[in-house]
């Protein structure tokens, strides 16, 4: 037997709100990005929804800084899996930061493009135009502290099965309850006890930039066990979101899609 199915752990709160939010249906491309070989440079991104707002700072011929900025809008994402935002690239400039701020006295110049492609949660390439200047550099995120994502969170699960052989297990089922994780610099426990089953998932911790990421296996208490990886985790003052791929049933079952996300409960 061979079942596809789809299984999100989600808070009750962020279940019913939309967990995920608009700009997970693309990717989380928030955060500080920089060649590790390069240091003293880079380019900070700023996604809402669809549209990412890039600041770069970098050096004139001069040597002097110089900074320029770009609204870059989402295109497709290619048959490689990569993920393209493009914008025009600008400089700006206006009054002393020490004195008063006329709006007036800003001034801006569009002086080329800029295309930021993310083909992995940690690896993007930067292509972009300055007058005559053409400039393609490899980036990845800037990580400067590990998460800790330990607490007690109220949870569930919802699974869709499909593309079930019988047909009859293509169906969906939700459950409530809570999780606790453990989370030390490498290493994340994550129970999850609902009034179905009770789970447990163990894996290795990664950060990069703001984002994390746990492989391991799991298993529960019905008898279903297998591997799993959450990627794009990312926490906030009120819990956690990821995405997950998992197998659920035998070596012969397919990986399946997935979220997970906690609302965090404080005692």
């Amino acid at each position: 037997m061979k079942r596809t199915f789809v299984v999100a752990f989600a808070a009750l709160l962020a279940l019913l709100a939309g967990s995920a939010g608009a700009s997970s249906r693309i990717s989380e491309i928030t955060d500080m990005w920089w060649d590790p070989e390069e240091s003293g440079w880079g380019v900070n991104v700023i996604l809402q929804k669809d549209v990412g707002f890039i600041t770069f700072f970098v050096y004139d011929f001069n040597r002097k800084p110089i900074w320029y900025t770009s609204d870059i809008h989402f295109q497709e994402q290619n048959g490689q899996g990569t993920l393209v935002w493009k914008g025009t690239l600008y400089t700006t400039e206006g009054p002393w930061f020490g004195g008063a701020f006329p709006p007036a006295s800003v001034s801006s110049r569009a002086v080329g493009t800029v295309s930021f492609s993310v083909s992995s949660v940690d690896q993007a390439l930067l292509s972009y135009t300055v007058d005559d200047a053409t400039v393609l550099k490899a980036l990845h995120r800037q990580t400067w502290a590990n998460e800790d994502y330990s607490g007690s969170y109220g949870g569930g699960y919802s699974i869709r099965a499909f593309a079930c052989n019988p047909a009859s297990l293509n169906k969906l089922d939700e459950q409530f309850g809570a999780m606790t994780v453990n989370h030390t610099d490498s290493r994340m426990t994550l129970g999850l006890a609902t009034s179905a089953d009770t789970c447990n998932f163990a894996g290795d911790y990664v950060q990069t930039g703001k984002l994390g990421q746990v492989t391991g296996t799991y298993s529960c208490a019905g008898g279903v066990q297998g591997t799993f990886i959450a990627y794009e985790m990312t926490p906030t003052i009120s819990g956690f979101t990821a995405r997950v791929r998992g197998q659920i049933c035998t070596a012969s079952g397919k990986a399946s899609l997935a979220e997970f996300a906690g609302r965090r409960e404080y005692k």
